[in-house]
């Protein structure tokens, strides 16, 4: 495979074309196409032919390879801020979108400022506070799975997908029944914006549901902040307020995130940023899992049949599916210096994306890579990211996901998939499926 040193310049029309191209079926790079359907072909080739590869069609570097991949996600110097690369400043400058929604969050941002949000942020987040949520999340998946398949077919994508991780968020938020509803019509439009180069169409439909979901949100933060309950959003404005304390609280604090007393806080912009957050990247990579879990134990229905009859593998088989299907494609980063990774030199300021699935199935790193085994022992695969900027919710999808599969293994007994092909959606980013048609014999 051949070896560009030096990036070419590209005029956004025609950058913008080569995108466009690439998502009517494919990611296009300069030696290889990169099919939606079944990338890992693809993925193999570039990583056995160079690990980090400079692609003058989408202007960045390509990492395939885990070792490579690791240095990249969990090392210093490498930045999720879209300023630092001018490419991603005029990307995100296209619409206030991107200085709002997505820049006070943590996807959009180094060190100091990610230290400090992502300390604030993590207490909800970690196993053992989800662990505390699993009786409300498997009323949620009960509730769900109660008419799935009752006519003989069903759509996984459209009737647990989506709706299972949206309905915990709603639960999670304790949004009423018109915050409810907003949220199953607005959040499916905040998506496009994480897509690699957005259309303008995809822009403005996540700009409209921001602003949509952030006037209905706004009110209830200012009221949960006065009057808390135990839901996520008054949980997070009770992080570091300072309430505990005579005169503490944010809302008399200043714009720097710090209470009357000087304690480090949580705005109420960076709150709302970190809900719709969750209702984007988190709902999404949830929805991926369960739809991309269900179609890879359908296509190896020994391993199906394996975990049907020892329900202690579920943990172990969301490990796999991760690593397996990975719901995300792609993680972007910016270089902070000139350095030498996997035989290439990459100046500062250019761009590197990880190729998560082709990582995750580096023989360098897992033992016969291309075979789907919930038995497998443990490693860390990286679906969830490394380092500083590992998902913060990961355990919340997880256990999700997990819950999801238990209670919907005995349902898929007597299920097939259906005889039309999975529509795999066509994403630069995310892995994830349109539809997942399965049929029952009866049906």
């Amino acid at each position: 495979m051949g070896r560009e040193r030096t990036p070419r310049h590209r005029d956004r029309q025609t950058r913008r074309r080569t995108l466009g191209t690439a998502r009517t079926a494919t990611m296009r790079t300069a030696t290889v196409m990169i099919p939606t359907g079944d990338p890992y072909p693809a993925y193999r080739a570039l990583r056995e032919q160079h690990p980090v590869y400079w692609d003058g069609d989408l202007e960045a570097f390509l990492v395939t390879s885990y070792a490579e991949a690791s240095t990249v996600l969990r090392g210093p110097g490498w930045s999720s801020d879209p300023n630092r690369n001018p490419a991603l400043a005029a990307r995100f400058d296209r619409a206030e979108l991107g200085n709002q929604a997505l820049r006070t969050t943590l996807l959009t941002m180094d060190p100091p400022d990610h230290t400090r949000l992502r300390r604030l942020l993590a207490p909800p987040f970690t196993p053992r506070a989800i662990d505390a949520l699993h009786p409300r999340i498997t009323a949620v998946v009960k509730a769900a799975l109660a008419d799935f398949g009752t006519a003989g077919e069903a759509d996984v994508i459209a009737d647990i997908g989506y709706p299972i991780p949206l309905a915990v968020m709603c639960e999670l938020l304790d949004v009423d029944i018109e915050g409810a509803q907003l949220l199953r019509t607005e959040t499916p439009k905040l998506v496009g914006i994480l897509e690699f180069d957005p259309d303008e169409e995809a822009v403005l439909a996540a700009e409209e549901a921001t602003a949509s979901l952030a006037l209905h949100l706004l009110p209830i933060l200012g009221d949960r902040r006065v009057r808390p309950g135990e839901d996520l959003a008054s949980q997070l404005l009770r992080l570091g307020d300072g309430s505990d304390e005579p005169g503490g609280g944010a809302l008399d604090g200043d714009a720097l995130g710090h209470d009357a007393l000087g304690h480090d806080a949580l705005g109420l912009d960076e709150v709302l940023a970190t809900c719709i957050l969750l209702l984007t990247a988190g709902h999404e990579t949830t929805a991926n899992l369960i739809g991309n879990g269900v179609l890879t134990l359908m296509e190896h229905p020994d391993q199906l049949h394996l975990l049907q009859g020892d329900p202690a593998l579920v943990e172990p088989a969301i490990e796999e599916i991760l690593r397996f299907e990975c719901p995300a494609k792609i993680v972007g980063r910016t270089n902070l210096t000139d350095r030498q990774l996997g035989g290439q030199t990459i100046r500062a300021g250019q761009r590197v994306l990880v190729l998560l699935g082709a990582a995750n199935r580096d023989p360098g790193q897992f033992r016969d890579p291309e075979r789907f085994d919930i038995t497998r022992d443990p490693a860390p695969h990286l679906a969830f990211g490394g380092g500083p900027h590992f998902c913060l919710g990961a355990a919340l999808s997880r256990a999700e996901a997990q819950e999801t599969l238990r209670q919907l293994l005995p349902l898929l007994t007597e299920w097939r998939l259906a005889p039309q092909a999975p529509a795999w959606r066509v994403s630069d980013t995310f892995r994830a499926l349109e539809k997942l048609h399965l049929v029952s014999p009866a049906g």
